[in-house]
């Protein structure tokens, strides 16, 4: 039988996903690492999709819950239709406003790796917001999410400094510890409280030197891994 061997990553993972994996035990984000060999798929593509349009008004809330119910992918539905439910009071809320992507903005390490800051959206609101959406079963903690906005910050500085003035909604859907239903949460600027750049350089000091201890390591055999249940791999 011929043996198949992983592949380092030569790139950072995304940018909510690299974000994820920094932790005060480095070994722990070595792990995170290898596991971001393989790619876990789009699972929260469908509820991203449909959350954006009910902001636009283009569909109803109830209307969203239907076709996130007609799902064929099980892992796909759920994720839809959880998220949904727990965004409810505030996709109702909004006014209805277009939604765009903005263009990938380039976020550079201390050890030039590069990391890509997107998806991030721009809601044509009066005024005008931005828009973070993390829809992972894993919360992201305090000092994560302050490091996710120094980044954004920092990105639009150097790329579309016209946008700092732009309030933040970074929402946040996921299942808190020891939960059984997801939570919505929604950051600002001020309550995401984005690290000064001091702290965010000790933010990635411990995933730089994690990056080059896994660098070290000797490729490994891929063995075959049983069946999946739903959610497996998923953040």
């Amino acid at each position: 039988m011929t043996r198949q061997f992983s592949t380092p990553l030569t790139e950072l993972p995304g940018f909510l996903s690299t974000i994820s994996m920094v932790v005060d035990d480095g070994s722990e984000i070595v792990r995170s690492l290898i596991a971001a060999e393989r790619k876990s798929p789009p699972v929260y593509d469908p509820a991203r999709d449909l959350f954006c349009v009910v902001l636009e008004g283009k569909l109803s809330f109830e209307n969203a819950m239907r076709q996130a119910r007609a799902l064929i992918d099980e892992t796909e539905r759920a994720c839809a239709i959880e998220i949904l439910e727990a965004s409810e009071v505030f996709l109702r809320k909004q006014l209805p406003a277009p939604v765009g992507v903005f263009p990938s903005k380039d976020y550079h390490l201390h050890n030039g790796l590069t990391l890509d800051v997107s998806p991030l959206w721009h809601r044509r609101t009066a005024p005008e917001r931005l828009m973070v959406l993390h829809f992972w079963r894993k919360p992201l903690s305090d000092w994560q999410l302050s490091a996710a906005g120094a980044v954004i910050r920092t990105a639009l500085t150097y790329h579309q400094p016209q946008y700092l003035a732009c309030e933040l909604d970074f929402i946040s859907v996921p299942f808190p510890e020891g939960g059984t239903r997801r939570r919505f949460d929604q950051y600002n600027w001020a309550k995401i409280k984005p690290l000064s750049d001091v702290d965010l350089k000790r933010f990635w000091k411990q995933f730089l030197a994690a990056w080059t201890v896994y660098h070290r390591k000797e490729p490994r055999v891929i063995r075959r891994r049983r069946e999946p249940n739903m959610f497996d791999s998923l953040r």
